[in-house]
């Protein structure tokens, strides 16, 4: 058996203690004064406090700290706090094991995408990239170590930085990680993000206006950049959200039938859509076609184009237009097959809405100038019908008619 060796702890000899000999890659030294105070010396004279002593027949161990940054008197003490937290029935160092076992945030996040997100979400690529945005300075922080206060004050900067919508939507994430963290029985605390008030979000209706269209068109037509300007036509003219157009695969576009078909499991609403493409957009197809993979092929992880931030904020830039996001662009469509007489039921089809209201939305929103034109035109009948010459409301009719013929 090993011999014990014990000392009196005072700065001078700790300083003293001679390195390990031998083939020992460590030595203890224990206190005379202090119950189960000893100090660890290791091979390049580190020396390292510990307090040791039996809880419930088992041995703990428990760090205290380094010598000389923590002094014997602060060691002698800790010592004493710890002998106390037991008699009082409280186990510091297995609290000390749960903790350093607990969960960091973003190790809550590793195991919600590839639990969760990945079985779930069409969209969990796009869920991890706002994982990272939101909560990236929070990734090496403990579970238990976000309060409710730290959630409030981030939802609000959030709120102020990004927008109302992007803060909901990262409240709504964060809720949602610590529910499935609970569930999975991965953590026992509270929620810190349950009971938080979201901001109220007014829907997005921002579209191509009709003083902006001519400046948009231009800035486009004149991009010297073929691929962002491929891009940006065909998100535009076949109103598909910008995930699809850049994920465009070649196999999934028959030149002889002219369609594009979006696997459900592309689709937001989980079905999938077989478009007719226009001319214009065979045209532009055609121009791109090669045997890779992509139709707009990258260098990236995904192998294809990614969202091209800068080169939209310079086109907005040169156009001259504000506020403006890719995603508007469907709107956009939808505003101009709305203002061109097409019904709802048509948009509904191109924009693939799986519920006939979230067309309804769009298309009263963005029908504006169609139906003040329609107005407009009944104002003027009701005019002439008010005047008592028979020879204009005739006049009228006759017009009418020739129109329905």
């Amino acid at each position: 058996m090993a011999e014990t060796k014990r000392i009196n702890f005072t700065k001078k000899t700790l300083e003293d203690l001679s390195l390990p000999d031998g083939n020992k890659r460590q030595e203890r030294y224990y206190d005379t004064k202090a119950r189960g105070l000893f100090v660890l010396v290791t091979g390049a004279g580190v020396k390292t406090f510990y307090v040791r002593r039996k809880v419930k027949g088992k041995s703990e161990l428990f760090l205290l700290g380094r010598f000389p940054e923590l002094t014997i008197e602060q060691a002698r003490a800790k010592a004493g706090g710890f002998h106390a937290s037991v008699t009082e029935g409280k186990n510091v160092a297995q609290a000390k094991r749960a903790e350093k076992a607990e969960l960091t945030i973003g190790e809550l996040f590793e195991e919600y995408v590839e639990r969760h997100l990945k079985k779930s979400r069409k969209t969990w690529q796009a869920q991890q990239e706002n994982i990272e945005r939101y909560f990236g300075p929070w990734k090496n922080h403990k579970l238990s170590a976000i309060t409710r206060e730290d959630v409030e004050l981030l939802h609000g900067a959030l709120g102020k930085k990004r927008g109302h919508y992007s803060a909901n939507r990262a409240l709504d994430l964060l809720r949602a990680a610590y529910n499935k963290a609970i569930n999975w029985h991965l953590y026992k605390g509270e929620n810190p993000a349950v009971g938080i008030s979201e901001f109220k979000e007014q829907p997005r209706e921002r579209a191509l206006q009709a003083d902006e269209m001519q400046r948009f068109f231009e800035a486009v037509e004149t991009e010297p950049d073929e691929n962002f300007k491929d891009f940006i036509n065909l998100c535009l003219w076949t109103g598909q959200r910008k995930s699809n157009v850049l994920a465009m695969r070649w196999a999934d576009i028959d030149f002889k039938s002219k369609t594009w078909t979006i696997p459900g499991e592309k689709m937001k609403n989980g079905q999938s859509l077989v478009l007719a493409l226009s001319q214009s957009e065979l045209e532009l197809l055609e121009k791109r076609r090669t045997l890779g993979e992509w139709v707009f092929p990258g260098a990236g992880s995904t192998g294809h184009y990614v969202e091209p931030k800068r080169a939209w904020h310079r086109l907005l830039k040169r156009a001259q237009i504000e506020n403006l996001h890719i995603h508007d662009l469907r709107r956009s469509l939808a505003s101009f097959m709305a203002n061109s007489g097409a019904d709802v039921s048509l948009i509904k089809s191109a924009l693939n809405h799986k519920d006939i209201q979230t067309t309804i939305n769009v298309y009263v929103r963005t029908a504006r100038s169609a139906e003040l034109d329609a107005r407009e035109k009944a104002h003027e009948l009701m005019k002439q019908y008010s005047k008592k010459d028979e020879g204009k409301v005739s006049d009228i009719e006759k017009k009418r008619a020739e129109k329905s013929k």
